[in-house]
């Protein structure tokens, strides 16, 4: 029984990695322009640079456990 389970197992995991590579193959057939890929890197740098104007976690005010 056991060894049954395990052909079971490895035929499931054969099928997932070849699924997982097919994806890989149609992801990277479908990939964005040079100019796309420049305009989204300019957009994350501005944003760094930039600083947003607030923190990235929330003040703790009024907080019911605070002190």
């Amino acid at each position: 029984m056991n060894a049954l389970a395990v052909i079971y197992v490895n035929e499931h995991l054969e099928s997932l990695r070849s699924e997982a590579h097919q994806r890989r193959a149609a992801s990277l057939a479908e990939r964005r322009s040079l100019r796309d890929r420049l305009a989204s890197a300019a957009a994350d740098v501005r944003r760094v640079i930039g600083g947003d104007p607030g923190p990235v976690v929330p003040k703790l005010e009024h907080y019911p456990y605070g002190g």
